[in-house]
């Protein structure tokens, strides 16, 4: 084969090889939700748990404090939801030891993006939700099963060009175009727990999106019990993402 034909069959090669590593990821990627998280105010009384979370960076004790976000499942940019009752419930974490970590993260918005996690912040749960209103029974959201826990830890990366986002859930829709990474999200094992899928992270953006939510009473039913709260702030949006450790 002449020189030029070798490197013309080299370069189609290399561009197969390519798309078929793209399609993998998108297919991996697929089959966890957007998620629009937003603050909540918590309705129940608490009591501080303490966990053994386990993720790809290790083993920690953690003592888990009140709820202060929900994630709701989300379509971003007309992006599918796969399960629209998996919402995520996130309780603030203190645990020590953890030491900073430089990993490389790649999802919709950024490839091959540098980050250092640098500590634990939250934890994040499965859970059902149900919209809480004055008329009707009580209701008692079910149980959500098909997705992970999720250890979320803050990092520190390079800011990122700003993309238009449309998000839209059970809470309403919004439009905005700015963007920063405020945490990653790993899958977790609680007390020894198994994995759904220990490959597919989320990574959290700030974003800012308009118009707000308007404030609505919630019940949410998890690994904790059922709790009331009332969503009034949108927070971060989080994404499907790859990692690996940098």
């Amino acid at each position: 084969m002449p020189h030029t034909g070798r490197l013309l069959f080299g370069i189609i090669l290399a561009l197969a090889a390519l798309a078929a590593t793209a399609a993998a990821l998108a297919g991996q990627l697929a089959t966890v939700n957007h998620f629009q998280c937003y603050r909540v105010d918590p309705g129940t009384a608490w009591k501080p748990v303490a966990l053994a979370l386990t993720t790809q960076f290790g083993t920690e004790k953690a003592a888990v404090g009140q709820l202060v976000v929900l994630c709701a499942p989300a379509h971003k940019n007309k992006s599918v939801v796969t399960n629209s009752a998996a919402h995520l419930a996130c309780y603030p974490i203190k645990a020590q030891g953890f030491q900073p970590k430089s990993v490389v993260i790649t999802n919709q918005f950024q490839t091959s993006a540098p980050m250092t996690v640098v500590a634990p912040v939250t934890l994040c749960v499965p859970s059902g939700k149900a919209v809480t209103t004055t008329a009707g029974p009580p209701l008692k959201p079910p149980l959500v099963k098909g997705l992970d826990n999720y250890e979320c830890f803050s990092v520190k990366s390079a800011g990122i060009a700003n993309h238009d986002i449309h998000v839209v859930d059970q809470f309403g829709t919004a439009n905005g175009s700015s963007l920063q990474p405020l945490s990653l999200c790993a899958p977790a094992q609680v007390n020894g727990s198994p994995y759904v899928d220990s490959t597919t992270h989320l990574v959290c953006y700030g974003v800012k999106l308009g118009p707000d939510v308007k404030p609505t009473n919630v019940k949410i039913n998890n690994r904790f019990g059922i709790a009331t709260a009332t969503v009034f702030k949108r927070q971060s949006l989080c994404v499907p993402s790859t990692k690996k450790l940098g």
